[in-house]
């Protein structure tokens, strides 16, 4: 009974229950979204609260919704030799508020709840091809975090400050002394033939799941902030002056800069091989005949729970950004191009790339629409959004179309929705 337990907390928590945001999903805190200005129209809320803002996510490489919702499932297998990636997510941010005062600074505080859920398996394992020690990603992450937003004016310099106190509430990894939560392995040495499946995953959680009666919470708490720096470049040079479509800031945002780690210290582990890593036999003398299937022996362990602290960080990110208003400074359009670089201890392969290209139409802001391609979190992320603007109300919402593949990203084999609303004046 243990064992199926610990088995449906991963399952639910890497295939249903994966949340991650960076921060909370609008025009005005996505760092790798556009920075539009709204300097016209209906004039900024000094004070803001927002409440239920949240994404919700999913993306795959294998199978798309029309290809799911059908009489019949048709599954071509060929597909698989590019292995079986699956990321779906969760961002709810409950809570927060923000003041901007005339003399350009200001400050809020948010509540969130941000994670992130990675399968990712390799085509080799899944087409039975040769490979040897072939790394699959089997992670996962829950945070809950209160962040205080500042922001001010340095002469033309603008810089944000948001330091985050953080929980890690739960974690998927592999144990300190394995290098990946699946291992794969078929070779063939010496005209022999060796297949081996190594698992071992703990899932670490921020109290112990073997006392839930009393509850305790275990985990201690870590601290990182974001900071950015925007400037308008082309206006204090001059060039926007002498050409007035070359109008446009620069930004640059670092997320999440790890100051003091997330500590968790309580698992439950499940670990085990399938096959062998000698050499399969036909035969072994055995007059059962059982010399081949002996090579396949299967040694699952129990699940077993233990306390051994890590240290966890968010992922962290660096992210430069150029708005551009390219109708002669008007600031009817801003074309928002980004690239950035990722660090995520989630992944086998930490370091990751980022890039994309926004617009934003913005009439009186009254009516915001934004739209986007971009590579984010190691996902194509096709987007469109609107922000409707009354001053005392603002409603946000949005959809995209998202895959590990740029192709695939728009053939319905992922998705994402977001909400929010806000109120001030």
């Amino acid at each position: 009974m243990k064992k199926f337990i610990t088995l449906l907390i991963i399952f639910l928590f890497v295939h249903s229950f994966c949340l991650y945001a960076d921060n909370v999903d609008s025009f005005d805190n996505d760092p790798l979204a556009i920075g539009q200005k709204k300097p016209f129209g209906i004039q900024e809320r000094s004070f803001e609260i927002g409440i239920m803002n949240f994404n919700l996510d999913f993306a795959n490489n294998f199978l798309s919704i029309s290809e799911v919702f059908q009489d019949v499932i048709n599954i071509d297998i060929d597909k698989l030799s590019d292995g079986f990636n699956l990321n779906m997510g969760l961002n709810v941010t409950p809570f927060y508020f923000s003041i901007k005062t005339k003399k350009g600074w200001g400050f809020g505080l948010s509540t969130n709840m941000e994670a992130i859920g990675v399968l990712a398996l390799p085509g080799s394992m899944l087409t039975l091809s040769e490979a040897v020690q072939e790394n699959s990603d089997i992670s996962g992450a829950l945070f809950a975090s209160a962040t205080i937003n500042t922001f001010f004016n340095v002469k033309k310099l603008k810089i944000n400050i948001n330091p985050s106190l953080f929980y890690t509430l739960a974690y998927i990894t592999p144990p300190p002394e394995s290098t990946s939560g699946l291992v794969y392995t078929l070779d063939y040495p010496d005209g022999n033939t060796v297949m081996c499946i190594d698992y071992s995953i703990r899932l670490y959680t921020g109290f112990p799941l073997d006392n839930t009666d009393n509850f305790s919470l275990t985990a201690k708490p870590g601290f990182d902030f974001n900071v950015g720096f925007e400037y308008p470049l082309a206006k204090e040079i001059g060039l926007s002056k002498i050409l007035p479509f070359l109008d446009f800031d620069i930004s640059l945002n670092f997320v999440h800069v790890p100051l003091i780690a997330s500590k968790i210290s309580d698992y439950t582990q499940i670990d085990g091989r399938f096959g062998s890593n000698e050499p399969i036999k036909l035969f072994n003398g055995d007059d059962n005949g059982n010399g081949f299937l002996s090579s396949f022996d299967s040694s699952n362990n129990e699940p077993y729970t233990g306390t051994e602290e890590i240290e966890v960080t968010r992922p962290f990110k660096i992210v430069a950004r150029l708005d551009w208003r390219p109708l002669f400074g008007i600031k009817l359009l801003t074309v928002s191009p980004v690239f950035g670089l990722c660090y995520n201890k989630l992944y086998h392969d930490p370091v990751s790339w980022e890039w994309g290209l926004n617009a934003c139409l913005n009439l009186a802001n009254f009516l915001l629409v934004k739209a986007g391609v971009n590579y984010t979190d190691r996902i194509y992320i096709n987007s469109i959004g609107i922000a409707i603007n009354v001053k005392a109300f603002e409603l946000d919402i949005g959809g995209d179309l998202r895959s590990q593949t740029f192709t695939d990203s728009w053939t319905g084999k992922g998705f994402g929705v977001n909400f929010g609303l806000k109120f001030g004046w």
